[in-house]
Protein backbone atom coordinates (compact mmCIF):
# COMPACT_ATOMS: atom_id res chain seq x y z
CA UNK A 1 0.00 0.00 0.00
CA UNK A 2 2.58 2.44 0.96
CA UNK A 3 3.99 2.37 -2.93
CA UNK A 4 0.20 3.61 -3.76
CA UNK A 5 0.72 6.59 -1.27
CA UNK A 6 4.28 7.42 -3.57
CA UNK A 7 2.36 7.05 -6.52
CA UNK A 8 -0.67 9.92 -5.31
CA UNK A 9 2.24 11.63 -3.45
CA UNK A 10 3.86 12.02 -7.21
CA UNK A 11 0.57 12.29 -9.50
CA UNK A 12 0.58 9.42 -10.72
CA UNK A 13 -2.88 8.64 -9.55
CA UNK A 14 -5.45 10.97 -8.97
CA UNK A 15 -6.92 11.01 -5.63
CA UNK A 16 -10.32 9.81 -6.55
CA UNK A 17 -8.99 6.39 -7.45
CA UNK A 18 -5.85 6.79 -4.79
CA UNK A 19 -9.37 6.90 -2.01
CA UNK A 20 -11.36 3.77 -3.63
CA UNK A 21 -8.55 1.28 -3.51
CA UNK A 22 -7.69 2.87 0.07
CA UNK A 23 -10.75 2.41 1.09
CA UNK A 24 -10.72 -1.33 -0.61
CA UNK A 25 -7.68 -1.89 0.87
CA UNK A 26 -8.64 -0.77 4.72
CA UNK A 27 -12.26 -0.63 4.91
CA UNK A 28 -13.14 -4.02 6.45
CA UNK A 29 -10.07 -3.69 8.87
CA UNK A 30 -11.09 0.11 9.97
CA UNK A 31 -14.53 -1.51 10.70
CA UNK A 32 -13.68 -4.30 12.73
CA UNK A 33 -11.39 -1.94 14.82
CA UNK A 34 -14.33 0.21 15.06
CA UNK A 35 -16.77 -2.05 16.22
CA UNK A 36 -14.09 -3.53 18.76
CA UNK A 37 -14.41 -0.46 19.75
CA UNK A 38 -18.60 1.16 19.97
CA UNK A 39 -19.82 -2.55 19.79
CA UNK A 40 -22.51 -1.24 17.41
CA UNK A 41 -21.95 -2.64 13.66
CA UNK A 42 -24.13 0.31 12.07
CA UNK A 43 -22.12 2.80 14.46
CA UNK A 44 -18.92 0.89 13.02
CA UNK A 45 -19.70 1.91 9.82
CA UNK A 46 -20.84 5.29 10.62
CA UNK A 47 -17.40 6.06 11.79
CA UNK A 48 -15.39 4.68 8.85
CA UNK A 49 -17.51 6.70 6.97
CA UNK A 50 -16.16 9.49 8.82
CA UNK A 51 -12.23 8.05 9.24
CA UNK A 52 -12.26 7.92 5.34
CA UNK A 53 -13.99 11.45 5.18
CA UNK A 54 -11.30 12.86 6.94
CA UNK A 55 -8.45 10.45 5.49
CA UNK A 56 -9.73 12.48 2.11
CA UNK A 57 -9.28 15.61 3.51
CA UNK A 58 -6.04 15.51 5.49
CA UNK A 59 -4.05 13.18 2.71
CA UNK A 60 -1.36 15.67 2.69
CA UNK A 61 -0.51 16.11 6.64
CA UNK A 62 0.40 12.55 5.92
CA UNK A 63 4.13 12.58 6.68
CA UNK A 64 6.68 10.95 4.24
CA UNK A 65 8.17 8.05 6.27
CA UNK A 66 4.87 7.59 7.94
CA UNK A 67 2.91 3.95 7.78
CA UNK A 68 -0.93 4.71 6.47
CA UNK A 69 -1.50 1.59 8.27
CA UNK A 70 -1.00 3.30 11.29
CA UNK A 71 -2.16 6.83 10.53
CA UNK A 72 -5.57 5.10 9.57
CA UNK A 73 -5.67 3.08 12.62
CA UNK A 74 -5.20 6.18 14.55
CA UNK A 75 -7.80 8.11 12.82
CA UNK A 76 -10.32 5.67 13.87
CA UNK A 77 -9.02 5.47 17.57
CA UNK A 78 -9.76 8.75 18.00
CA UNK A 79 -13.16 8.92 15.73
CA UNK A 80 -14.25 6.21 18.34
CA UNK A 81 -13.16 7.83 21.13
CA UNK A 82 -14.97 11.07 19.55
CA UNK A 83 -17.92 9.23 19.85
CA UNK A 84 -18.15 8.12 23.38
CA UNK A 85 -17.51 11.45 24.29
CA UNK A 86 -20.25 12.52 22.23
CA UNK A 87 -22.53 12.05 25.34
CA UNK A 88 -25.25 10.43 23.48
CA UNK A 89 -24.06 6.88 23.54
CA UNK A 90 -25.71 5.46 26.49
CA UNK A 91 -26.23 1.68 25.48
CA UNK A 92 -23.51 -0.53 24.42
CA UNK A 93 -24.62 -4.05 22.57
CA UNK A 94 -23.16 -7.01 21.35
CA UNK A 95 -25.76 -8.06 18.65
CA UNK A 96 -23.46 -9.18 15.22
CA UNK A 97 -21.37 -12.31 16.28
CA UNK A 98 -17.87 -10.36 16.38
CA UNK A 99 -15.85 -13.16 15.00
CA UNK A 100 -16.71 -12.72 11.54
CA UNK A 101 -15.83 -8.65 11.73
CA UNK A 102 -12.48 -10.41 12.88
CA UNK A 103 -11.40 -12.36 10.27
CA UNK A 104 -8.76 -10.98 7.84
CA UNK A 105 -8.74 -10.75 4.14
CA UNK A 106 -5.43 -12.76 4.02
CA UNK A 107 -6.07 -16.42 5.61
CA UNK A 108 -3.90 -16.82 8.76
CA UNK A 109 -4.23 -19.13 11.61
CA UNK A 110 -6.68 -16.47 13.58
CA UNK A 111 -9.24 -16.86 11.06
CA UNK A 112 -8.95 -20.55 11.14
CA UNK A 113 -9.12 -20.69 14.55
CA UNK A 114 -12.47 -18.41 13.95
CA UNK A 115 -13.95 -21.27 13.05
CA UNK A 116 -14.40 -22.82 16.39
CA UNK A 117 -16.16 -22.56 19.46
CA UNK A 118 -12.95 -21.73 21.37
CA UNK A 119 -12.45 -18.36 19.42
CA UNK A 120 -15.82 -16.96 19.99
CA UNK A 121 -15.72 -17.68 23.19
CA UNK A 122 -12.05 -15.57 23.56
CA UNK A 123 -13.83 -13.01 21.01
CA UNK A 124 -16.13 -12.33 23.85
CA UNK A 125 -13.32 -12.59 26.81
CA UNK A 126 -11.41 -10.04 24.73
CA UNK A 127 -14.69 -8.06 24.02
CA UNK A 128 -15.38 -7.90 27.90
CA UNK A 129 -11.55 -6.64 28.83
CA UNK A 130 -11.99 -2.21 29.17
CA UNK A 131 -11.40 -0.84 26.69
CA UNK A 132 -7.64 0.06 27.26
CA UNK A 133 -6.42 -3.81 27.25
CA UNK A 134 -9.37 -4.65 24.45
CA UNK A 135 -7.42 -1.89 22.24
CA UNK A 136 -3.63 -3.31 22.52
CA UNK A 137 -5.04 -7.22 22.67
CA UNK A 138 -6.87 -6.01 19.07
CA UNK A 139 -3.75 -4.04 17.90
CA UNK A 140 -1.06 -6.49 18.82
CA UNK A 141 -2.84 -9.61 17.86
CA UNK A 142 -5.32 -9.45 15.47
CA UNK A 143 -4.00 -6.19 13.86
CA UNK A 144 -0.67 -7.91 14.21
CA UNK A 145 0.89 -3.79 14.99
CA UNK A 146 4.01 -3.73 16.84
CA UNK A 147 4.34 -2.35 20.35
CA UNK A 148 6.04 1.05 18.80
CA UNK A 149 3.34 1.29 16.42
CA UNK A 150 0.10 0.37 19.13
CA UNK A 151 2.38 3.48 21.03
CA UNK A 152 1.84 5.63 18.32
CA UNK A 153 -1.52 5.39 17.53
CA UNK A 154 -3.22 5.56 21.06
CA UNK A 155 -0.13 8.21 22.19
CA UNK A 156 1.23 6.67 25.53
CA UNK A 157 4.59 5.65 25.91
CA UNK A 158 5.85 1.96 25.13
CA UNK A 159 6.04 0.72 28.55
CA UNK A 160 2.42 1.08 29.38
CA UNK A 161 1.73 -0.28 25.81
CA UNK A 162 3.71 -3.31 27.36
CA UNK A 163 2.25 -3.28 30.56
CA UNK A 164 -1.22 -3.15 29.52
CA UNK A 165 -1.25 -6.08 26.99
CA UNK A 166 0.80 -8.20 29.61
CA UNK A 167 -2.35 -7.47 31.89
CA UNK A 168 -5.08 -8.04 29.39
CA UNK A 169 -3.49 -11.16 28.55
CA UNK A 170 -3.52 -12.37 32.42
CA UNK A 171 -7.22 -10.75 32.44
CA UNK A 172 -7.85 -13.18 29.87
CA UNK A 173 -6.02 -16.26 31.04
CA UNK A 174 -8.15 -15.90 34.20
CA UNK A 175 -11.32 -15.12 32.62
CA UNK A 176 -10.53 -18.68 30.24
CA UNK A 177 -9.38 -20.65 33.37
CA UNK A 178 -12.56 -19.32 35.52
CA UNK A 179 -14.85 -21.01 32.95
CA UNK A 180 -13.33 -24.34 33.28
CA UNK A 181 -15.19 -27.06 35.46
Amino acid sequence: MEHLVERYRNNEIDKEQFFQELMTAYGSQVTRLAYSYVKDIQTAENITQEVFIKCYKKMNHLKKDASIKSWINSITVNKCKDHFRSGWIKHLRLNVDFANWLKSTVPSPETEIAKSEEHDELTEKVLGLPVKYREVIIFYHYQELSINEISQILGIKVPTVSSRLRRARLMLKDELEGDQP
